[in-house]
């Protein structure tokens, strides 16, 4: 099990007046005791996230990070994406049959940790293979439910590495970041890695190993029945080429937005085959001296 080495600032200092040093091991969480480190308390397996910072959520989950703990972050899911006894929430016509689907709110959690545990399973710390998705450490039990302890990804000088959306309205989304795209996609395909969801939102840019790469932070793992994307490598990579273009879709739509800045002239054009009809109605409207009038004729 990985350990993090973390800074003990909150707790002040040891008896020698120096700062003293924790080890964070995801393991601890599991225990109902508390665990004791080098004579300093630990985590009891539960986690009270008051004292944590939401830094993003998405459509079903919420994110927290913690000062403490600078590599880690706890995934949860939003009050109303979960039922009671943990269901997932869900149109009328498939709570019956969702009754019957185990894991219930928490699938997507149970499809992300398969996918990582496949990948990790196909590789040891001597082979140095730096996987372009997070490392899951485990779980916690917290006061918003099962909490899923995922690596933080950040940049260089320790900051949350920024999301493809984030740099898109940005105005600082480039065209090497269109080529990290295709080299992700690649290195995906050559991986075997399975995606149930993709969006601008779930990739993000970082420069902690000294140069620029492009993660997947969520959105992997085997969502259909029958696995078939997990068993047909052929099969996978069709989907991931259509993934691809949905998320250059995604992307374009977003530099189509009034409120987005594109700094970069090639980024547009090489994103322009990827628009939308409704996402050029929107830019026309947006930079018409009479937007009023395109709309109506629109």
């Amino acid at each position: 099990m990985a350990k993090l080495q973390l800074q003990h600032t909150m707790h002040g200092r040891d008896k020698s007046g120096e700062h003293g040093s924790i080890e964070f091991c995801p393991a601890t969480l599991f225990c109902n005791k508390t665990v004791t480190i080098r004579e300093r308390k630990m985590f009891d397996g539960r986690i009270e996230l008051a004292g944590w910072r939401q830094c993003a959520a998405g459509h079903q989950r919420s994110i927290f990070a913690h000062q403490l703990y600078p590599n880690v972050l706890i995934k949860v899911l939003k009050p109303e994406s979960r039922g009671e006894g943990g269901t997932r929430q869900s149109k009328r016509g498939l709570r019956f049959l969702n009754r019957f689907k185990r894991f219930g709110a928490y699938r997507t959690f149970q499809r992300e940790v398969d996918e990582f545990l496949e990948q990790a399973r196909k590789f040891s710390l001597a082979d140095g293979v730096e996987l372009p998705i997070p490392r899951i450490f485990g779980f916690a039990h917290t006061d918003y439910g099962l909490g899923l302890i995922v690596e933080k990804i950040t940049k260089g000088n320790g900051e949350l590495a920024p999301t493809l959306r984030e740099l898109a309205f940005s105005g600082q989304l480039t065209a090497r970041h269109l080529k990290m795209i295709d080299e992700l996609f690649e290195s995906f395909c050559r991986l075997h890695i399975v995606m149930m969801d993709v969006n601008p939102g779930n990739f993000v840019v970082t420069d902690r190993r000294g140069f620029e790469e492009l993660v997947c932070v969520d959105g992997t793992g085997e969502k259909s029945f029958l696995r078939v994307f997990a068993f047909s490598r052929r099969a996978n990579d069709a989907k991931l080429g259509r993934m691809r273009a949905k998320l250059l879709t995604k992307l374009a739509g977003i530099l189509a937005h009034p409120a987005a800045v594109c700094r970069e002239e090639s980024v547009r054009a090489a994103l322009a085959p990827y628009q939308r009809p409704a996402d050029r109605r929107a830019q026309l409207i947006a930079l018409s001296p009479q937007p009023g009038l395109l709309s109506r004729r629109a």
